[in-house]
Parts: structure tokens; sequence; C-alpha cells
């Protein structure tokens, strides 16, 4: 059997990516795992987790280039493949590795899934209760659960002794999920821009247009073949780790500051990524 070949798949979360996993885990020759885990009933550790690393490797290329030289080395990949052809991690912390993912693994597939600021702040967090699936800041005066401070180690936040550094005690939780959508969406941006085998995905393509999104999907993993592309489609009815509620509203609901963030940093980087 040939040795198999790897993908990576990185977002700001909140971008279906439970559900983009454990489709594509369905299809056969591909073993797809969600932030390292595999999709059992509960999930497996199959990769070393790396949620810690995440935060840090935001502003430390070398640790970054450990991290994957550490955790994410062939041999590891290949234990974990099993008799997979294609093994898939799809996390939101691959967002900072991606460009020392493409150097470790110049052969790999590389896809980055992009959702709108207003719909992604109003799902990454929520403002009473646990959060069992936080993708974002909560606001400041939650009192947060051990979970959801151990998850928070790993999330990114501006670098000290900047102007978006002194402003975060003052900001709000959709403040900070402005400012980290666009800070994770901007970096993703340039991956595309830099790093040709990096293919773009759209999450609302998802929901409203499942063939478009698919079919770029697989071709961009290198699997685009018609017997991958009806399962694949006949579960996009399928609701995963989807909030059934928001307890945040809408932009037209937010106070004066936060949407001037919004329309300050947010809706220009919108309409590149849509244009």
């Amino acid at each position: 059997m040939s040795s198999p070949r790897f993908a990576f798949v990185a977002s700001t979360g909140r971008t279906a990516t439970t559900f983009l996993a454990a489709t594509l885990e369905r299809l056969s020759g591909v073993a797809a795992f969600h932030e390292g885990h595999d999709l059992g009933d509960p999930p497996s550790p199959r990769l070393p987790l790396i949620n810690l690393q995440n935060g840090p490797a935001w502003h430390d290329p070398c640790l970054a280039q450990r991290t994957v030289a550490e955790r994410r080395d062939r041999a590891t990949l290949q234990a974990a493949a099993g008799d997979a052809d294609l093994t898939i991690d799809v996390a939101f912390y691959n967002a900072p590795l991606l460009r020392a993912l493409a150097a470790r693994h110049p052969t790999a597939h590389l896809l980055a899934v992009f959702r709108r600021c207003e719909s992604f702040v109003r799902s990454a967090t929520i403002i009473a209760g646990e959060d069992r699936q936080p993708a974002g800041w909560p606001d400041p005066g939650k009192e947060l659960t051990a979970r959801e401070r151990f998850i928070a180690l790993g999330r990114l936040r501006p670098r000290p002794r900047t102007p978006e550094a002194e402003a975060w005690p003052q900001w709000s939780g959709i403040q900070r999920n402005i400012w980290l959508w666009h800070a994770v969406n901007t970096h993703l941006a340039t991956m595309v821009e830099e790093l040709p085998p990096v293919v773009p995905l759209f999450f609302e393509q998802l929901v409203d247009e499942p063939h478009e999104f698919w079919s770029a999907c697989l071709a961009g993993l290198g699997i685009d073949k018609p017997e991958y592309l009806a399962p694949c489609l006949e579960r996009s009815s399928a609701r995963m780790n989807a909030r059934s509620e928001y307890q945040i509203g809408p932009a037209s609901s937010w106070n004066p500051a936060e949407r001037e963030s919004y329309e300050r940093i947010a809706l220009p980087l919108e309409a590149q990524l849509y244009d």
C-alpha cells in the first residue's frame, strides 16, 4: 500500500468543522479527525493534542514549526491513518500552523473555511451557562467553568503592548470576537494568497449551495469523485454541534462601540473575502 496523503483544514471555529470531519470520515479510504479526535461516542484522541500550543504559535513562528515537527510529523500522521489513503485533520488550531504544515508536508492538501463576521460573533460564545462549544471570547464579566478556562488558554488575543491589547480590558465579548474574527481571517486570507495549495471554502455555501461547497472541498482534497460527492450531499441536511439558538442578537442590536468595530474592521474584510 502506498503512503497515505495528508490534509489539514483551518478556520476561526464555528464553521461546521465537526460536521465536515464526520461527513468526510464516512468516505471510503478517508480517515478524518476533528481537532485530533475521532468521531466516536465519546471521541478519542488520535493525534497529539496541540490546544495549548495554538495561542502562542500565532506570535511565535518557531513554536509553530516545532509543534508541527513534534506533533504533526509524518510518522505520527501515518500511525493515525491506519489503512486510509487520505488522513484529514479539521481544526481551528491549524490556522497559525498552516505555513509550518506546508513546509513540513509540501504535498499536503490545505483548506481554509471562512464565515461572515456577524454570524460568527453570534455563534462564537454564549452569555449564560457553560459553553460546551466555545470558539470565541466570553463576555469579560462571565464566570467561567474549568473547561471554558482551559479552552481559552489556546485562544488568540492581541500582542502585548499594542493598541488592541491596551483596549482589551474595556472591550465587550462582542468586540473581542469581532477582533478575533478579523485577526484569524486576515491571516487565512494571506495564506490563501501566499500559499497556493490553500483552498478557500465558505460556510454560507455549505448551507445555501451544498453542491458547490462539496465540489470545491473534494477538489481541494484531491478526491473529487462522483461516488464521494453523492454521500456528502445526502448528509448536508444534518446538523452536528450547531447551536439551537443564539444568545447574542444581530448586529443591529449591538451597542455603538460594537457596531463601530464591526463596520470599521469586519465589513471591509468581508467585502474582500466574498467579492
